[in-house]
């Protein structure tokens, strides 16, 4: 004799788990976009450095992204990789598209930019770059939540 729930009992606790996922997720919110935004900025603006520079900039930028994921992952329980559910992938792949495009403009700038310039155009793209990153972390958190509590 076995031990299966009926169905609908085992739909049941299948809500009740993505429940405690959404609560989990949904607190403390603000504090990890903004850690991740400034990070995102930091790696945005290395890119305007010199070759051993920049790529330092980036590995410690990787690093610290890792570190807040582990992190985090402790804290709820959950690791969250920010490509799952469906919709929010979309959000995820747009901010690194427009992250990555941000990266390539500093590659370029410090080519072609006057460098008496460069440093405001550095400040500029590394602000933008932080509003991007936090306002596409809290779509990418809210689009999540109503993934999860729309069971998808």
């Amino acid at each position: 004799m076995t031990d299966d729930p009926r169905p609908a009992e085992a739909l049941a606790a299948i809500a009740e788990a993505r429940r405690s996922v959404h609560d989990r997720i949904a607190t403390h919110g603000w504090r990890y976009d903004l850690s991740y935004a400034a990070i995102c900025a930091g790696m945005v603006g290395a890119q305007v450095l010199d070759i051993p520079l920049n790529v330092s900039g980036m590995t410690v930028g990787v690093l610290l992204l890792v570190v807040m994921f582990q992190a985090e992952a402790r804290r709820t329980g959950v690791m969250v990789t920010g490509v799952s559910p469906r919709q929010a992938r979309w959000v995820a792949i747009a901010m690194g598209l427009l992250l990555a495009g941000a990266m390539f403009g500093m590659v370029l700038a410090r080519r072609v930019a006057d460098p008496a310039v460069l440093p405001l155009i550095v400040a500029g793209v590394m602000a933008a770059s932080f509003l991007v990153a936090l306002i596409g972390s809290r779509v990418w958190r809210r689009v999540y939540r109503a993934e999860m509590r729309a069971g998808q």
